[in-house]
């Protein structure tokens, strides 16, 4: 028979307090005695809700056909058949800071008559499941709010026990490792989900109806830096440790946003943020099954803006064939204020002149690439009457520079054609998903750890934290809508339901 317990880590094991006790208290008299009591009140709800949730979760095990259509589906999504090992108890963590301890049913692979040892892990991270669980969203022996807000915790605050500690002040506790073990599987459930669903757009024709069509898009995209750890195999340390590198990995992000008719974001559309350590190819392949899940061959137009960085304008073209935007949709744009810069740093290399001299040429060249619209042919002429001198072969290269991006630097036509001419986007991206959380001094990450943690920040810092949660905890992938929202509210996007030039279905991970 199905039995369901409470154990609180807060509070000694007694009933939990009904809400109209505090009526019968007096009044606070000061501002402590008031702080006191919203807390006390606060901690309160909190248990009550969750005694009302473990109400509806014994209800949920009660109703034989719920439990047998959960069985059943669990079944069918599993290759290898499930075989009914009754009741197993196992602990669901809830949001009021309530540990349940709950029998519920739970299957495994049916090993008989199957050769060879045994290849899946035992225990509670071993190849069973439980499937009355599974559909309600509870895995990793929490709730789904309780997984969305440890997450979402882990990747705002500046440490693991930081969490842990504003966790704690709201009655939730929760340990370290814990908290590292659910926000890893959160995350390498959504990249898996997003890498699924991205693959399935490269193979599928793209939406002549997707979110970009119709919009003017703009992408962007730059590289940030975080120090990984890499572990020495082999003999220890003195101390019985192991040695490790820490070596620094470039995480490149993307944004994806929607422009006004004025070039300004549109503030009433959610930007795309994503983040992928990986070398450039991984990237870019990313980049390519977004833009055709979300048709944006269909758009009015896409700039494409960066910097200088190679690695970035070597594959424009590629990236415009494969996702099938016509070439007359496309705008390159190079970054005016990383162009400046690059000027700046060439004219400085002309140590035979003043410096005012320098400073004087700087500021007229610029003023002639932002405002003429011979800017460029400006610029090359008066570089190449510095190529007498000694430093020439920075001003040659500079010249050749120039000629390369000279396409992509024609901003007075991208001003008439009100496109923006900077990246500021981006940078504040990298700025603020990455440098603000992961660049901290002595900071050494594992890679596939914090690439999935950047992830989870990308899609928080770009308001889409509820729907990379609701595909997380329904296995199913939701296409990113740019569809205008109140800021202040955010709303659901459309659950994808199968395998259309619109939707992807996702399953679950097969059994090994």
């Amino acid at each position: 028979m199905l039995t369901l317990m409470h154990q609180n880590a807060h509070i000694p094991p007694q009933a939990f307090p009904m809400l109209e006790v505090f009526l019968t208290e007096p009044f606070p008299h000061t501002p402590q005695d008031m702080l006191q009591l919203e807390q006390r009140l606060a901690r309160a709800a909190a248990q009550t809700a969750d005694q009302i949730l473990l109400i509806q979760l014994t209800r949920a095990h009660e109703d034989k056909a719920f439990v047998q259509q959960a069985i059943a589906q669990a079944r069918a999504q599993h290759a290898i058949p499930l075989v009914h090992k009754g009741l197993r108890t196992i602990s669901v963590l809830l949001l009021g800071g309530t540990r349940l301890l709950i029998e519920t049913p739970y299957l495994r692979e049916d090993r008989r008559g199957r050769r060879g040892r045994r290849r899946g892990k035992r225990g509670s991270h071993g190849t069973g499941c439980y499937p009355v669980l599974a559909c309600l969203g509870i895995a990793d022996r929490v709730s789904p709010a309780s997984r969305s807000e440890i997450a979402l915790h882990v990747v705002q605050a500046a440490s693991y026990l930081e969490a842990a500690q504003m966790l704690s002040r709201r009655g939730f506790a929760c340990d370290v490792s814990s908290l590292v073990r659910i926000t890893t599987a959160t995350a390498a459930a959504s990249t898996r989900l997003r890498d699924a669903a991205l693959e399935a757009a490269l193979r599928l024709p793209v939406a002549p109806d997707g979110p970009l069509a119709g919009q003017r898009v703009r992408i962007s995209l730059d590289g940030g830096r975080v120090r990984t750890r890499r572990t020495h195999r082999g003999r220890k340390t003195a101390k019985g440790r192991h040695g490790f590198a820490t070596p620094w990995r470039e995480p490149r992000v993307l944004v994806i946003d929607i422009l006004d008719e004025q070039g300004q974001p549109d503030r009433l559309r959610l930007p795309l943020y994503d983040v992928l350590i990986g070398n450039a190819e991984a990237v870019w392949a990313l980049l390519i099954g977004y833009l055709r899940l979300l048709g944006a061959a269909y758009a009015e137009v896409v700039e494409f803006i960066a910097d200088g960085a190679e690695w970035i304008w070597h594959r424009v073209e590629r990236l415009r064939t494969l996702a099938e935007i016509p070439a007359a949709k496309v705008v390159e744009v190079l970054d005016f204020y990383h162009a400046s810069q690059y000027l700046s740093e060439t004219i400085a290399t002309c140590h035979s002149m003043p410096k005012a001299q320098r400073h004087a040429l700087y500021k007229r060249l610029r003023h002639a690439l932002r405002h003429q619209t011979d800017g460029v042919e400006v610029v090359q002429e008066a570089l190449q009457g510095l190529t007498t001198t000694h430093r020439s072969k920075a001003i040659t290269c500079a010249l050749g520079y120039l000629e390369t991006h000279a396409h992509r630097m024609r901003y007075v036509t991208l001003e008439a054609r009100k496109l923006p001419i900077g990246s500021g986007q981006v940078e504040s991206a990298v700025r603020r998903v990455v440098n603000l959380r992961f660049k901290a001094p002595g900071s050494f990450w594992t890679e596939t750890i914090v690439s999935g943690l950047m992830h989870l920040r990308a899609a928080f810092k770009a308001g889409r934290w509820d729907e990379i949660m609701r595909g997380v905890i329904t296995e199913t992938f939701h296409v990113p809508s740019f569809e205008p929202v109140d800021n202040a509210v955010p709303q659901p996007s459309a659950p994808i339901q199968g395998e259309t030039p619109h939707t992807f279905v996702t399953p679950r991970k097969k059994a090994a």
